[in-house]
């Protein structure tokens, strides 16, 4: 019998913990990156992709491709603002076939019109007619749409990020299930299944990462600083999760 929604939600920290145990750990460098738009380097060893201005975009991009093939774990951390009310418009955590690229402006948040792709978004504005919540979002966003027009796009609420302050980001990747847990501040915030190889980038399970940032009418700054890098070869895992057409169940149960 497979498990409840609820004990997934209960069963997840144990997952991450001994996902985490397994996984060969890397502090990446500031030449491991490179930089396009408006991106600069700060003193601290992080990167500002936008200043405190109209019409702003940058992205940054780890120079070495990865595979999709073998899990692993991306940690970084990013400060999304001091500018609650008027700060927009956010940013987005990215994988792309091709590096160093910078995708539209404002409600585009520097990921718009990237082919083909899949986005996390990080949304702190809201756009009425991309179905935006009023609050802070995450969402999957695939082939550089940007919109919230299906269930794959589905926005998920997350506390105010634009307190000027750093948080924690993580992004692992589970190729066995093809599952994406997505947290902050150490906490499991989303959950997706995407068929990354086949679905979005066409057989090939070589892809690169990247961080984009943008603004539009009104902004923020948006800074990112990359903590650790963890890849891990495929091992048997050492519990039963349910496979792709199963998995979706308990998903929804965990983020809603």
């Amino acid at each position: 019998m497979m498990p409840s929604p609820t004990a997934y939600r209960l069963l997840l920290p144990l997952i991450l913990l001994f996902f985490c145990a397994n996984l060969q750990a890397q502090r990446p460098t500031i030449e491991d990156f490179t930089m396009s738009g408006d991106t600069y380097l700060l003193g601290d060893e992080c990167f500002r992709l936008t200043d405190e201005e109209d019409y702003s975009s940058g992205s940054i991009w780890y120079k070495r491709p990865i595979s999709l093939l073998s899990p692993f774990s991306i940690e970084l951390s990013i400060m999304a603002g001091c500018q609650d009310g008027d700060g927009a418009d956010g940013m987005v955590f990215m994988f792309a076939s091709q590096p160093n690229r910078v995708g539209f402006r404002g409600e585009g948040i520097g990921f718009a019109g990237l082919r083909p792709s899949l986005g996390i978004e990080i949304d702190t504005w809201r756009n009425y007619h991309l179905y935006d919540p009023a609050e802070d979002h995450l969402a999957f966003l695939v082939n550089g749409q940007v919109g919230h027009f299906n269930d794959d796009a589905k926005p998920t609420i997350i506390p105010n990020l634009e307190d000027c302050q750093r948080h924690k980001f993580t992004v692992r990747w589970k190729p066995d299930y093809q599952s994406l847990v997505v947290e902050i501040d150490g906490e499991p915030v989303m959950i997706g299944s995407f068929d990354l190889v086949n679905a979005i980038f066409k057989g090939s399970d070589v892809v690169y990462w990247g961080v984009s940032a943008a603004t539009g009418r009104y902004n923020n700054y948006h800074e990112v600083c990359f903590d650790r890098l963890s890849y891990q070869a495929p091992t048997q895992p050492w519990w039963h999760l349910p496979r792709l057409g199963e998995e979706r169940s308990f998903i929804a149960g965990l983020v809603k």
